[in-house]
């Protein structure tokens, strides 16, 4: 399937872009994992599992939707890799 640009944007951008709540909540959330991770170079070993209940009692919405603020996060390259047993956080990333 061909992705069609418009306004500058991708289909995918669109689908995938952060309400202003849910960017704060991101914003939030990926400032508390660079300081968790800050000493290990942005990798951090948790279960997937555990990630999503961190983040949803941190952001303070159910775990569906910390998915799906993990999940925009990693398409916003904030999070490089989001693994079963690990995450890696962009440190770099200027929000």
């Amino acid at each position: 399937m061909e992705v069609i640009p418009r306004k500058g944007y991708t289909i995918d951008e669109l689908a995938n872009s952060m309400t202003e709540e849910e960017y704060r909540k991101a914003k939030e959330f990926y400032k508390f994992l660079v300081n968790i991770t800050k000493c290990t170079q942005g990798i951090l070993s948790i279960e997937r599992k555990k990630l999503i209940d961190i983040a949803a009692a941190y952001m303070e919405c159910t775990p569906i939707e910390a998915h799906n603020i993990l999940m925009k996060m990693k398409t916003y390259r904030w999070i490089k890799t989001l693994d079963k047993d690990y995450i890696i956080v962009d440190l770099e990333k200027k929000i």
